[in-house]
């Protein structure tokens, strides 16, 4: 697990922003810039982008929300000033990078530890190394979390290893471990050139709690974070579309805009959007409002995105509904993205009245049952091909196996460029 997955700070004097170090975040800075995700593809390097939300609330709550939608803040007192947001947000960036380093400079050097001991012993104790190297249990299975991602070991259980024999056929002293790690992980002088780096955001996500674009000066700060040198990737559910329009108006769209596609039908949407726990349903003028915003997309001066988050038995129906929409959005991409099982994300079956919120039940339990509504990679690129009529209609970009995510283009014309050209 990531060193700082759990942190979350509120921002500003009434706390509806807030900042949130993620996952591909912490796993860049860990690889020295080697594992990142599929904003990639955008020429993003993700130790580079700050996660934040402009607003925490949202009019909408969503059965796949991997945020705690029972008990999000509905009401906020007042608004911050942009220019305070931002500000605040480099700021716990900066700190936590700060954090990070010492951190993953350990954590290299435990990994370094356990590659030579175990290409020693073929199989190995994550205890039997915590007692080698001095340290904890925890601090070593995070070092074996690396070795396992870039192949190096296979994972007997939770507390055994073995090496993969492939890639390790004999005992590494420690100079050939090193240069074994800097093929498949990183090396130190990678790890510090990312954190150097990193220090200096270039993108944010307004994206990962609530909905955006209720934060009536959004506007600004799209351009106070302009005017600094950092591109943004906005992430609505395309209700407002007003807002959108406001944007545009400003001259503050965003470098990229997202548009979240619940469903391909009335009907789907609002089983989607609605939530029998807490009870708050969407209504057809949700779904109006999303498609007024779908007609906007493709005259907006900025780069588009149709995204549909994908949940097995909810929402992977009706291919060609989805298709007309992204027909009558005409963005620059179509993505498809698989429902992922994070945070909260297991209450879904709550959500959707399938468990009591009365009844007990473990949360490994839950998961689990969860992780049935959850797409595999090929079940999200099947579901792509029939939206996009095997890739004939929407031709594949790319895709994105970690992420269970699958980049079309619609009106995109360079298949092999979709990076950022300038800010």
């Amino acid at each position: 697990m990531p060193f700082f997955v759990d942190r979350e700070i509120d921002v500003g004097k009434f706390k509806h922003a807030a900042y949130k170090p993620c996952y591909w975040f912490e796993e860049s800075l860990r690889t020295g810039g080697r594992r990142h995700c599929y904003k990639h593809d955008f020429g993003i390097d993700s130790f580079g982008c700050i996660q934040s939300t402009s607003f925490r609330g949202c009019n909408l709550v969503c059965v796949f929300c991997w945020r705690s939608v029972e008990s999000r803040p509905k009401v906020f007192k007042g608004y911050d000033e942009p220019e305070t947001i931002v500000e605040e947000l480099i700021k716990n960036q900066k700190q936590v990078v700060d954090e990070s380093l010492e951190k993953c400079v350990e954590n290299y050097k435990i990994a370094l530890h356990a590659l030579v001991l175990i290409s020693s012993k073929k199989v190995i104790t994550v205890n039997e190394v915590a007692s080698s190297y001095g340290t904890s249990n925890s601090k070593v299975r995070e070092a074996f979390l690396d070795l396992y991602n870039s192949g190096l070991v296979n994972r007997i259980d939770n507390n055994t290893y073995e090496i993969n024999s492939q890639l390790v056929d004999r005992a590494l002293s420690e100079e050939e471990a090193k240069n074994i790690l800097a093929k498949y992980f990183t090396t130190l002088e990678e790890i510090i050139e990312a954190h150097e780096k990193a220090r200096n955001p270039k993108h944010v996500a307004i994206s990962f709690d609530g909905e955006p674009t209720m934060y009536p000066r959004l506007g600004e700060l799209i351009a106070a974070f302009r005017k600094r040198g950092i591109s943004t990737f906005l992430v609505t559910n395309g209700t407002l579309p007003e807002r959108i329009m406001q944007l545009w108006e400003e001259g503050n769209l965003p470098t990229q805009l997202y548009v979240t596609v619940q469903g391909p039908d009335l009907e789907t949407y609002i089983k989607t959007t609605s939530s029998v726990f807490p009870y708050q349903p969407s209504t057809r003028i949700h779904w109006e409002r999303l498609n007024k915003t779908l007609e906007i997309m493709g005259k907006l001066p900025c780069r588009t995105v149709m995204r549909i988050t994908a949940v097995k038995y909810v929402n992977m129906v009706n291919p060609e509904g989805y298709r007309k929409l992204a027909f009558k959005a005409n963005p620059d991409f179509l993505e498809i993205k698989g429902y992922a099982i994070s945070g909260h994300a297991p209450m879904m079956l709550v959500r959707l009245g399938m468990i009591q919120p009365l009844i007990k039940i473990e949360r490994g339990d839950l998961m689990k049952q969860a992780l049935e509504f959850s797409p595999t990679y090929e079940e999200i690129e099947d579901f792509a091909k029939q939206v996009s009529d095997n890739f004939r209609i929407f031709p594949k970009i790319s895709g994105n196996r970690e992420s269970a995510q699958i980049l079309m283009a619609v009106r995109w014309k360079d298949l092999n460029d979709v990076s950022i050209k300038q800010i």
